[in-house]
């Protein structure tokens, strides 16, 4: 919250995503079993070393269908500069290895003043946008305007943490390797993933593999060019996300985050990490 904005880089951390399959070493099973999966990921967040917060996302997967359900807080020393929570809700489906956004709708209270945005989509293309309070209009000689194209083939920012792969994936490379379009009420950029490793990580209900993928923010619309904070995550190159698959489906979801830049280093790292299935 505001110590993450500081920072500048909660928009970096916002951004997640991921996708699934059956590969050796990973488990899982075929294509979206029949029963509804419900995961629930807890992660502790840090800045610096500090812990400023925690965040539980919980996914319901019902065959090619997506809800998705997240709340966070600061905590420790965070709370001594700002007291700040938030929720937010998302679904869609999947088609192939793609996700297809249906709606979003975030809440954010701090200092005692909320702020809260509703997103439709028809089929990937923004439908309806309200924010309250409403966004003032940006304007300047380098500002650049988000146009009626930039907000076809989209998502939400939170709909980028659940992410389909097709049946015949095979492997880290699959997985990583995409390009989300994300529109966040008020920007569009674009999330691109590249594989790096594959590395072995833990937390209560998963022990296993995760596939370490590299990400770059790249602005496309709605800031201002060059403005310091949109070039610091441009050209960041130290920022990971790792992917672990989801039981009972072909779907990957982030269990660590690791946001490393010149004004310091963000990482969100598991204490829950589980399916259930649900008749």
């Amino acid at each position: 919250m505001s110590i993450c904005k500081s920072a500048n880089i909660c928009k970096s951390a916002a951004v997640f995503l991921f996708a699934g399959l059956t590969v050796a070493g990973f488990g899982g099973s075929k294509v979206f079993s029949a029963p509804k999966i419900v995961h629930t990921t807890k992660f502790n967040v840090n800045y610096t070393g500090i812990r400023i917060g925690k965040i539980t996302f919980t996914i319901e997967i019902n065959g090619d269908d997506y809800l998705l359900k997240a709340n966070g807080r600061t905590e420790g020393v965070a709370r001594l500069f700002s007291k700040g929570k938030g929720s937010f809700r998302s679904a869609g489906h999947f088609e192939g290895n793609s996700v297809i956004s249906a709606f979003h709708s975030v809440e954010v209270t701090e200092r005692g003043k909320t702020a809260k945005l509703d997103m439709s989509f028809d089929e990937g293309n923004l439908k309806d946008v309200v924010a309250v309070p409403e966004k003032r209009q940006r304007t300047g000689k380098k500002y650049i305007p988000i146009m009626e194209d930039h907000l076809k083939s989209i998502i939400d920012p939170a709909s980028s943490i659940v992410v389909p792969t097709k049946e015949n994936a095979s492997g880290g490379k699959d997985v990583c390797g995409r390009t989300l379009n994300v529109y966040d009420g008020e920007t569009r950029f674009d999330v691109v993933l590249t594989y790096k490793s594959t590395r072995p990580i833990s937390a209560r209900g998963y022990k296993g593999l995760a596939y370490v993928c590299k990400f770059m923010y790249v602005p496309v619309a709605g800031h201002k060019q060059g403005h310091k904070s949109v070039e610091l995550m441009r050209k960041n190159e130290k920022m990971e996300i790792w992917l672990a698959p989801i039981n009972g489906t072909s779907v990957f979801t982030p269990i660590k985050i690791d946001v490393d830049s010149p004004v310091g280093r963000f990482v969100a790292y598991p204490k829950r990490f589980s399916a259930l299935q649900v008749e």
